[in-house]
């Protein structure tokens, strides 16, 4: 049975997955330099490895004390290097010209969030899916036994029936 939050993915008809990636479009207005728009792709999971590199890089992004980073921080910290393993293609506001610099350096951070927000909805919706999937194969499945055992059981009355009509 899928949670609530599972069964809620499956519904974003704005996250659109093809194989183990997701595409989404933006088109959000930012806090300070407008209007955003462009279409994202992301992997819709990272590979172990993945996941700990881009831990690696949010803790040397928060330096020699991450403890004493505010939550703000942090959080940009997080999304700026999840989004750096998750995202695939992005449109060319998310690049960044300085290669010392991780893409999404953009001064709008309702921005970052909002494309932290679909990537991670991506892996949620995949997960789901897949989940979904084998629910279903299991629920089909089990259907499929039940109807042999009783089709069975029918078999075995019908026999039993006509051999104490023969004797």
């Amino acid at each position: 049975m899928l949670s609530e939050a599972e069964e809620k993915s499956l519904e974003r008809s704005d996250l659109i997955i093809e194989g183990n990636t997701a595409t989404w479009d933006l088109r959000l207005d930012g806090d300070i330099h407008g209007t955003y728009t462009g279409a994202f792709r992301f992997k819709c999971y990272l590979s172990p490895l993945q996941q700990i590199a881009a831990d690696r890089e949010r803790r040397e992004l928060l330096g020699n004390q991450p403890l004493y980073a505010s939550d703000h921080e942090s959080f940009l910290a997080y999304a700026l290097t999840q989004l750096k393993y998750r995202i695939v293609t992005a449109p060319p506001f998310w690049a960044s010209s300085n290669p010392a610099t991780l893409a999404g350096d953009i001064a709008d951070e309702n921005v970052i969030a909002a494309v932290l927000d679909a990537a991670l909805g991506a892996e949620i919706k995949y997960k789901s899916q897949l989940k979904k999937k084998k629910l279903d194969a299991i629920a089909r499945a089990k259907a499929s036994t039940e109807k042999l055992m009783t089709d069975g059981d029918d078999e075995d009355e019908d026999e039993d029936e006509s051999e104490s009509q023969e004797g």
